[in-house]
């Protein structure tokens, strides 16, 4: 009777609750944009480089030209960085993501910059996507936590407080 009983709960799913954590990030579906806020959080690395950030981040009329302006100045950083891994996830984002497929409309104030050091650039960015995941315009893209990292260089170290980008 007890073996039937631990076979029901083990094809149940139940049998998740009682794995470590390290073997659930395994079996966890984790948003593209959880992932590239605990990147940003982890990227620790002085990063000597000046980046234009964009001034209305959360103008859904902007955000099209927003991410455009973010994928042009994550590429200045140097490529053994594990912000490489965020440039690649935002391009992904906007082909996927519909609101950031949307050309821009003429408004001119989606054209404004102001040029920052990499802390302040890392932090409208963080904005933004906490923004764009908010309101759930790409929450649904997800990636397979078992596959974030296959270099071991870079480290998203608490990947549960990034769940729906709303730290």
């Amino acid at each position: 009777m007890h073996l039937h009983l631990l076979l029901l709960l083990f094809s149940s799913g139940v049998s998740g609750y009682f794995l470590p954590l390290k073997e659930m990030l395994h079996l966890q579906n984790m948003s593209i944009i959880d992932e590239m806020l605990c990147l940003l959080e982890a990227e620790k690395d002085a990063i000597n480089e000046h980046f234009f950030k964009p001034l209305h981040i959360k103008n859904e009329n902007c955000a099209h030209c927003n991410a455009k302006t973010f994928i042009h100045e994550l590429k200045k950083i140097p490529p053994c960085k594990c912000l490489k891994t965020v440039e690649k996830d935002m391009e992904k984002l906007e082909k996927d993501c519909s609101i950031l497929k949307k050309s821009s409309s003429n408004d001119e104030t989606c054209s404004e910059m102001e040029k920052t050091g990499f802390s302040q650039f890392k932090k409208s960015l963080e904005e933004f996507l906490k923004w764009v995941n908010q309101n759930q315009f790409c929450s649904k893209i997800m990636r397979r936590a078992s596959g974030l990292y296959p270099d071991g260089k870079c480290i998203c170290s608490n990947p549960w407080k990034y769940r729906k980008g709303l730290l």
